[in-house]
């Protein structure tokens, strides 16, 4: 978005992109094939906050969407829609977030479920055959069930 500065580059940044091959990034998901329902939540929030700031960020942001979605379908037949990346982008930019902390927080956001993950496909019983498990993510650490955890404070631990 830094580099389209002005909703009057919009367009020819992404037909220039889409010509290359590039990707654009905000844009499509593994999953959803249809408009990603947190994406919607974000482009909602991000509307209010630029109302608030008076930034144009959030017209840009809709602007790249609302353009993608045309290229893509003309160009190659195909639906395309937002991910939670495109709005949280300029959410992140109007908060004066710095860049280089979007993907912490990304993945900050993803360490509980993670976790999770790695205990359910490690330990579970319910399932003879994990799924997805990469046994590469070794735990090291002491597990104790859903029942039974003991915690220790801070002056506790060593």
């Amino acid at each position: 978005l830094l580099d389209i500065v002005t909703i009057d580059n919009v367009v020819p940044w992404i037909k220039e992109k889409l010509s290359k091959g590039e990707r654009i990034m905000g844009m499509g998901h593994a999953v959803y094939k249809t408009y990603d329902p947190r994406a919607q939540v974000l482009k909602e929030l991000s509307r209010k906050l630029a109302a608030k700031t008076g930034e144009p960020w959030y017209d840009i942001t809709e602007k790249v969407e609302t353009t993608t979605i045309a290229e893509i379908k003309m160009q190659r037949g195909k639906d395309i829609y937002p991910n939670v990346d495109l709005y949280s982008a300029s959410i992140y930019h109007m908060l004066k977030i710095p860049m280089d902390l979007n993907t912490p927080i990304f993945a900050i956001s993803r360490v509980a479920g993670w976790a999770a993950h790695i205990i359910e496909e490690k330990f579970a019983e319910a399932a003879p055959k994990t799924a997805l498990y990469r046994p590469e993510a070794v735990y090291v650490g002491k597990y104790c069930g859903p029942e039974g955890c003991e915690y220790k404070g801070l002056d506790l631990r060593k």
